[in-house]
């Protein structure tokens, strides 16, 4: 077997095998690979011999290389075996969607390089550049003349850094860790979910940790969350429940069924399932189920000092402290103070020294036409929803208003 350094499928694809006589027994059609091993074994070459489709084993293979496919056999002693459909080709990975983790998108593989020597011939690697696409539809040798002057470059991928393939071809995918997976921006992971199959997307969706989980799906729409919740295991369904925003925890249970929302709301921690449920109350539309009740007030008697001592041991998310709401002895609603405001000044001031007297709020049947408009009147990053007693029961963010479909 002579030595292989850079062969691809798409050299080999169209090109004539002879056997050792000179013969022409027909074209490559395809190229049949053992998927279980780590780098994926040449096993034979698909061809239309007589009118029948059939394969070539690797035993009667002399020689492959760009030059020339040969036999070491003559005509009437090849091996032929019949295609099965246990076998695997090479044309179920050609033009299969993976994950590009480096570029945080997805890619599609174009080419396939094998290389090899007198033990076999594998499969190294997957080309998901132009270049890639290029070699399969010009003519031959044009793309290497090319990508020598620099003027395109291929992109390759491991083949250690794929996952293995099953006889059917459904689980072609970057063998990435949960790790990798949940250091990517959750809009980008959000991305790539809305252009794979359903069922890639189950797969891809399962590889990440819960938190990571519910910033993506909060970046898809509606359906497609309701989609995947359906369809996934009812216990890790309710962990990613739990980490994502009430109001949007809240938006998704309301497309579940009855009997799926009970199950889910008692797999949650019985705080978190009683604050959705009493969120589920609330019409659509109102202010009530648009809020979150995970929301901090401060007692006016506190300091500045004692403010900041508290924000740290709590380690609020961003959202919820663009304002600090100031409450009495009983929790009515009395000021409020911004961060800003809070970290300037002295550390010994009380901040119902500090605090703004006229707040704006809303009830919780307040309606969303209206609460949009006093967030752009007032240029507002947050609002509290309060009770008839001035208690506040929770918070609008700007974040929740952007989101709602005018």
């Amino acid at each position: 077997m002579e030595l292989l350094t850079d062969l691809f499928v798409s050299e080999l694809i169209g090109k004539y095998i002879v056997d050792r006589s000179g013969r022409k027994l027909g074209k490559v059609r395809d190229v049949w690979v053992d998927p279980e091993n780590p780098f994926p074994v040449v096993r034979g070459l698909m061809i239309r011999h007589e009118g029948e489709l059939k394969v070539i084993p690797w035993q009667d293979i002399y020689m492959l290389s760009q030059r020339v496919v040969a036999l070491q056999v003559i005509n009437s002693d090849v091996h032929f075996e019949k295609v099965s459909k246990k076998q695997f080709y090479t044309s179920g990975i050609l033009d299969r969607q993976i994950v590009d983790m480096n570029g945080a998108k997805l890619v599609r593989v174009n080419d396939i390089k094998l290389a090899g020597d007198s033990n076999g011939v594998h499969i190294v690697s997957i080309d998901v550049s132009l270049v890639g696409m290029l070699r399969r539809l010009l003519p031959r040798g044009w793309v290497r003349i090319q990508t020598s002057t620099r003027w395109l470059q291929p992109h390759f991928i491991t083949w250690d850094m794929v996952q293995s393939l099953t006889s059917d071809g459904e689980s072609l995918a970057l063998r990435v860790s949960a790790d990798k997976l949940s250091k990517m921006h959750p809009a980008d992971l959000a991305d790539i979910m809305e252009n794979i199959s359903h069922k890639e997307r189950l797969e891809l969706f399962c590889c990440l940790d819960p938190e990571t989980a519910a910033n993506t799906l909060a970046e898809v729409d509606l359906d497609m969350q309701v989609s995947i919740l359906r369809q996934m295991d009812k216990e890790r369904a309710a962990d990613i429940l739990e980490e994502m925003d009430q109001d949007e925890a809240v938006d998704l249970l309301s497309e579940m069924s009855e009997d799926d929302l009970d199950q889910l709301l008692s797999l949650m921690e019985d705080e978190a399932a009683s604050d959705l449920r009493e969120l589920l109350e609330y019409d659509e539309g109102t202010a009530g189920s648009l809020m979150t009740t995970d929301f901090l007030v401060f007692s006016e008697e506190l300091t500045a000092d004692g403010v900041i001592q508290r924000l740290r041991e709590l380690a609020p998310e961003a959202d919820y402290i663009y304002y600090l709401y100031v409450v009495d002895s009983v929790g009515s609603l009395k000021g409020v103070v911004s961060l800003r405001e809070l970290i300037i000044a002295s550390s010994e001031s009380k901040i119902s020294e500090l605090m703004h007297t006229k707040v704006i709020s809303v009830s919780a049947e307040e309606d969303e036409k209206q609460i949009r408009r006093l967030f752009t009147k007032y240029g507002l990053m947050a609002l509290p929803v309060t009770d008839e007693s001035e208690k506040v029961i929770g918070i609008i963010t700007v974040d929740d208003v952007l989101s709602i479909k005018r």
